[in-house]
């Protein structure tokens, strides 16, 4: 079950299968928050800041976030804290290129040392620094839009044995980072102090 917006937000998609699997993944989504909350989905009133930020209607009290990653949905759901999700399945990219658009300098720098020093892990690193600024960006409320170079990633933290927890401070807030890696999908999952 979805939502007229989401209806519409699907319909947009020209290619049958995109589309097929948003509207999947957002009837997931729905579900799965219903568990959570311990309601019917159809009872989910999920909206939609301007920002395309997800929230709960009639829960103030409670922060969601959402990402999706090929055929994967996941969900997270706080109380009085800010929350942001991301998910990413490894796949083949070009991402060299990607990171002057979500790394300073230096930031870049590291991570282009770290994969040519390990170059079997660089893909890896890449999604789990991905995953890991995409969550803190949710978590702060801005998205993608806030500037993934506004999020400094301890790159030495990257490419080692996962899980693991680590302390992010970005736009003058900080986030706990708890981020996993299930299969060839890197999870992060970002923790503000309060809302």
């Amino acid at each position: 079950m979805t939502s007229a917006p989401e209806g519409e937000r699907a319909a947009r998609l020209r290619d049958p299968v995109a589309r097929h699997r948003l509207l999947v993944s957002l009837a997931s989504a729905r579900a799965m928050l219903g568990l959570a909350l311990g309601i019917p989905a159809r009872e989910v009133d999920l909206a939609r800041t301007e920002e395309g930020v997800p929230y709960l209607a009639s829960r103030h009290d409670r922060a969601i976030s959402i990402s999706r990653s090929e055929g994967w949905t996941a969900v997270a759901l706080a109380d009085a804290r800010a929350i942001g999700l991301d998910i990413e399945q490894v796949r083949p990219i070009d991402w060299q290129p990607m990171l002057s658009m979500i790394c300073s300098d230096t930031e870049r720098d590291q991570v282009l040392a770290l994969a040519n020093a390990s170059p079997d892990c660089a893909l890896a690193v890449f999604f789990e620094l991905w995953t890991v600024k995409e969550a803190v960006l949710k978590a702060s409320g801005k998205g993608l839009g806030g500037g993934a170079k506004t999020v400094p990633v301890p790159v030495a933290s990257l490419g080692q044995p996962l899980p693991t927890l680590r302390d992010v401070s970005a736009g003058g807030a900080r986030y706990a980072v708890w981020t996993e890696q299930i299969e060839d999908v890197f999870v992060s999952v970002a923790v503000g102090d309060t809302r």
